[in-house]
């Protein structure tokens, strides 16, 4: 059964507005919690409260990292060794996870590693979820009432409810 607004309720510990319920269940929509994580240790406060939501609701947590190649507009004949460029990127989500899975053993992980726009990667990822959470880095005063381009990205072309959570 697919969710939608006319049903909408409000989950207990979501820090969003927009939170759905099946209207036939009790429970969630997808079964999934979904967290975008990139290589700076600001994205760690959204893992953080992604595995807490995750052990809370009984889902599993897919821990998505999208990332893309550098366009070179000056230098178009550099190549790139993709498969070193893979490991590099999966090694992000490890080196990522590396502390929380271990506070949460219960928590079942999917590492999801993507050569997508992140924004596309979490907006396809939303499809299925029942949550999706993102960091917003804040710099600054003025940055603190701006989110990111991803965040902002995301709060539009989600098909879930999303969580925001401040570095």
């Amino acid at each position: 059964m697919r969710c939608s607004a006319r049903s909408a309720r409000t989950w207990p510990g979501t820090p969003t507005a927009r939170s759905w319920w099946c209207a036939a269940s009790i429970a969630p929509c997808g079964g999934e919690v979904v967290v975008g994580v990139d290589d700076s240790p600001e994205c760690e406060p959204a893992l953080a409260y992604a595995f807490q939501q995750a052990k809370l609701r009984g889902s599993a947590l897919r821990v998505l990292h999208a990332w893309q190649l550098p366009v070179h507009a000056f230098a178009p004949e550099i190549t790139y060794d993709m498969d070193e460029i893979r490991r590099a990127q999966h090694q992000v989500v490890r080196d990522r996870l590396a502390v929380f899975a271990a506070d949460h053993p219960q928590v079942t992980i999917v590492e999801d590693v993507q050569s997508a726009h992140p924004v596309d990667a979490l907006a396809d990822a939303s499809e299925r979820a029942d949550l999706l959470v993102v960091g917003s880095h804040g710099r600054g005063a003025l940055g603190s009432m701006l989110l990111g381009s991803v965040s902002r990205g995301v709060l539009h072309h989600a098909h879930c409810p999303v969580a925001v959570v401040r570095a």
